[in-house]
């Protein structure tokens, strides 16, 4: 799973962009309104600042964000949490948002058919445009799998739910984030799912005349205790899902409430905050409101840099650490445009044009860095592409906002024309992605010969699924693999014929499926009287286990499981194999710990080859008319260093016997494509690492039979 966010869609860039101000009607120095008290326009205090029009500084914290998250997509080292960039825009479309809603509410001219049909002037254009050179695109680019893949996030960005669909993908067998061409709409579905609700929630809130200020507090406190819990216990329903998300955009929510309706009693607490301020860090003769504003921007401004660098666990991510952009980002708005961070950074007009265009830029970005990468395959496009890549996606979307956004939204007096056309473009788009996905990638692209190699080695090929079930031996596998939505929770139990003895001899494979694909070829090598057994659980190594995680997390609860069982009945060999190596002191603690049990020999497997992309895309991209038995690089070298890392740590008296699983794959001129005269038979690999039936029977017959035979 990668990390990405998108900007919202937003209408104006303040609740008067549009419209006129929150202040209706002016009688003696007193302001009327529907649906609130009656408050003098002093009485509004600091929060008077806000009802305003155009705010510039919005504009140019829009461009922080938008700059940030392209930045951290294009160059992860240069800016490693760049990726807050959309917490930032959560709350600024939270923001606008509700201002525009309450303001129009007190106009007495807020309808919901006015709200959607603004949005559809806002949104639909830009992502047409995008959705449509995307496909284009992958119709060149992409392979059939790739581009039935396409088609189907095409249907769900169309559809706004572009981030149920990645959250229902997100699994252990999911492809690599980074070659999902459409992967940055997920956010933009939080957004417009927000949008589905809120309009009708605060329509009710206001003709209802409940508290707003009770209930998006609420809100905002139950979404929030929802993702923080969801962070360590289900993290991809913690990002996708837009109920952990939802106090982001509620942040925006309640400030704007706040800042058009502003009680007395925060009128009150901001003026007592101010003289406190006044008092201990400016002149006595300072102004109290200036002065506090100033504060508050510069306490936003420190929180928003500083959580663009500092949150580098992303794996607890959104959690309690999206408080530093979101409360960095409401700062900087409540502080408003007078501020002085707001009025001469915020501001400044280089910043503000990034703001303008953060949408397209947004849009544009992500797929012309997929593309690069999809095409550059096992190694990263050059960072010179890359730049040049960012720069293509600045003028794109210049031309984007200049030639069809401001058009569409501005130019066109028939505006439901404009409407409905942009409502159909946007149907017909989502049902070409449907038509993509039916026909499994339109593969009648291509060639017979290739159309016949791409369908065989499909994820959805008879064949590929077949060899799936004998290497996979999801009866063992603690990952829950038929769960319809992802979760991290363990499976309630295995089979218990993949931990029980049937002879006296034994050897127990553990690990994540790098393990659970050797089963297959040991069980067939292997004389009848050893029994061969498994427990394991998809991307799980043995590591230490935290007992408080084990209903949550089916890593912990498999490994708890595992030593459980080699305690109560001792294997002699245990095999140990992970796609991702090992921590060394733990595995040098484990294998002391289960030998004390009764464990003869522990085996550790180091890692065997990593390709990238898939080896069969490599063949057919790179060596179709000619194959050789090896081919030279194409592997994953960023994961391949986390084993070198621990072969460089082994010692001469290790409790274990360290595997090299390299040799049997790889000589000087590459590592091995295919067995036997058959290229597509007996190719490895059917993806990125995972050994198909003939392969593991290979492999125990080469390596890994022998070293148990010789140690039982």
């Amino acid at each position: 799973m990668t990390d990405l966010r998108s900007p919202g869609d937003y209408d104006g860039t303040a609740a008067g962009a549009q419209h006129q101000p929150l202040v209706l009607a002016i009688d003696g120095g007193r302001s009327t309104m529907h649906g609130t008290d009656r408050r003098s326009v002093s009485d509004f205090g600091f929060a008077a600042d806000h009802a305003i029009g155009y705010r510039a500084d919005i504009d140019g914290l829009r461009a922080i964000a938008v700059l940030s998250v392209v930045t951290f997509h294009a160059f992860p080292n240069a800016l490693r949490s760049g990726f807050v960039g959309v917490d930032i825009f959560f709350v600024i479309s939270g923001y606008l948002i509700t201002s525009i809603i309450l303001t129009d509410l007190a106009a007495e001219r807020f309808t919901l058919a006015n709200f959607y049909a603004r949005r559809i002037r806002r949104i639909f254009p830009a992502l047409i445009v995008v959705l449509s050179f995307c496909l284009i695109a992958g119709a060149f680019l992409l392979l059939p799998d790739d581009f039935a893949r396409l088609g189907k996030h095409t249907a769900a960005g169309a559809g706004f739910i572009a981030n149920l669909a990645f959250w229902q993908e997100a699994n252990y067998f999911d492809v690599a984030s980074d070659s999902k061409v459409l992967l940055h709409l997920w956010s933009l579905g939080v957004e417009e799912q927000f949008y589905l609700v809120w309009p009708a929630l605060m329509l009710l809130a206001w003709r209802g005349r409940l508290n707003r200020f009770l209930l998006i507090g609420a809100i905002l406190a139950i979404s929030l205790a929802y993702s923080v819990k969801a962070t360590s216990t289900d993290p991809v329903a913690a990002f996708y899902s837009p109920v952990s998300r939802l106090w982001e955009l509620a942040a925006g929510a309640s400030l704007a409430n706040l800042t058009l309706f502003a009680p007395r009693a925060a009128v009150w607490i901001e003026r007592i905050m101010a003289k406190v301020l006044v008092t201990i860090f400016f002149e006595r003769d300072a102004d109290p409101d200036r002065a506090y504003r100033h504060v508050l921007s510069t306490l936003g401004m420190t929180l928003v840099l500083a959580s663009t660098v500092v949150i580098t666990r992303r794996h607890e991510f959104p959690g309690w650490w999206a408080l530093m952009p979101v409360t960095g980002t409401y700062l900087l708005i409540l502080a408003g445009p007078s501020a002085w961070l707001n009025r001469w950074v915020l501001s400044n007009q280089l910043l503000v044009w990034f703001g303008l265009i953060s949408y397209p830029l947004y849009l544009w970005h992500w797929p012309l860095l997929t593309f690069a990468r999809i095409h550059y395959g096992s190694v990263p496009p050059p960072p010179q592409f890359v730049a040049a890549l960012v720069a293509a996606s600045v003028a794109l979307a210049w031309l984007t906002y200049r030639y069809v956004e401001k058009p569409v939204r501005f130019g066109f007096k028939a505006r439901r024309t404009v409407i409905a056309a942009l409502v159909t473009a946007m149907i017909a788009i989502g049902a070409f992605g449907v038509a993509d996905v039916a026909s499994n990638g339109f593969p009648g692209r291509m060639s017979d010969e290739v159309t016949a190699w791409t369908s065989y080695f499909s994820s959805s090929s008879p064949v590929i699924q077949a060899e799936h079930k004998f290497v996979g031996q999801d009866q063992c596998n603690f990952y829950n693999v038929d769960s319809k939505i992802p979760t991290i929770a363990p499976r309630k139990a295995i089979d218990p014929s993949c931990y029980t003895k049937h002879s006296e001899k034994s050897v127990l494979i553990l690990g994540d499926s790098n393990a659970a694909d050797l089963y297959y070829g040991l069980k067939q090598v292997l004389p009848n009287d050893i029994s061969v057994l498994m427990i394991y659980s998809s991307g799980c190594a043995p590591a230490p286990i935290h007992e408080t995680a084990l209903l949550t997390n089916h890593c912990e609860f498999a490994n708890h499981f595992a030593l459980e069982r080699i305690k109560a009945d001792p294997p002699g060999i245990i095999l140990m194999s992970s796609n991702n190596s090992y921590d060394i002191d733990y595995i040098r603690q484990f294998t002391s710990l289960v030998k004390s049990y009764g464990v003869k020999h522990v085996l550790v497997l180091g890692q065997r080859p990593h390709w990238k992309p898939f080896l069969w895309q490599i063949v057919l991209t790179e060596y179709w008319r000619s194959t050789p038995r090896y081919i030279p690089g194409h592997q994953d070298e960023d994961l391949l260093s986390f084993g070198r890392k621990f072969q460089a740590q082994l010692r001469p008296d290790e409790p274990f016997e360290y595997v090299d699983e390299m040799a049997p794959f790889c000589k000087a001129e590459g590592c091995l494509v295919y067995l036997g005269e058959n290229k597509r038979e007996g190719l490895v690999t059917a993806d990125t690492v995972h050994l198909r039936p003939a392969t593991s029977v290979w492999l125990a017959r080469q390596q890994l039979a022998p070293l148990i035979l010789k140690n039982l």
